[in-house]
């Protein structure tokens, strides 16, 4: 019976003690609170008025490479044109540009067309629709797009 109780005290111990500890050790630390989206434009030195505010999810790798999720697809106004995301943007971010774009498109004239890059230096930022490039003064870019209610996101648009 004493072999019982001790083999029992045992596995309490061993069940307690690891608990404790890794307890102990998450409370020191804190939890993990990963930078928002405009935090982390912040950080790369673009302009948090590139994306609307339904922007709240992103996977970052150490790469560079990125997945941004929007709470559902947008259209938005911006500087006279029309641009539209969809639920999910991906690229390569790194300090002052965003690279090799996906899921970013503005209307010109009758066609939406994709933007693939976003460059910023020199108070400018340029973006480019494949090799086409056009500079706007960064003081432009003060507030987020707004999503335009009932607006076809681009994808919408051409499944027509």
């Amino acid at each position: 019976m004493a072999a019982a109780a001790a083999s029992t005290f045992l596995l309490i111990a061993a069940l307690v003690v690891p608990t404790a500890s890794a307890s102990a050790a998450e409370s020191a630390a804190g939890p993990y609170d990963p930078p928002t989206v405009p935090e982390l434009m912040d950080r790369f030195g673009l302009p948090r008025a590139l994306l609307p505010a339904t922007a709240r999810r992103y996977l970052l790798h150490d790469d560079g490479s990125f997945q941004l999720f929007l709470d559902g697809g947008c259209v938005a106004e911006a500087g006279g044109y029309r641009v539209g995301y969809g639920v999910k943007l991906s690229g390569a971010v790194a300090p002052g540009r965003a690279t090799g774009l996906g899921g970013v498109r503005v209307r010109v004239l009758f066609a939406w067309v994709p933007v693939t890059a976003v460059e910023v230096a020199g108070g400018e930022v340029t973006v480019s629709l494949g090799p086409i490039k056009k500079s706007f003064p960064a003081a432009g870019f003060k507030s987020s797009p707004r999503c335009i209610a009932g607006a076809a996101t681009p994808a919408t648009a051409s499944d027509g």
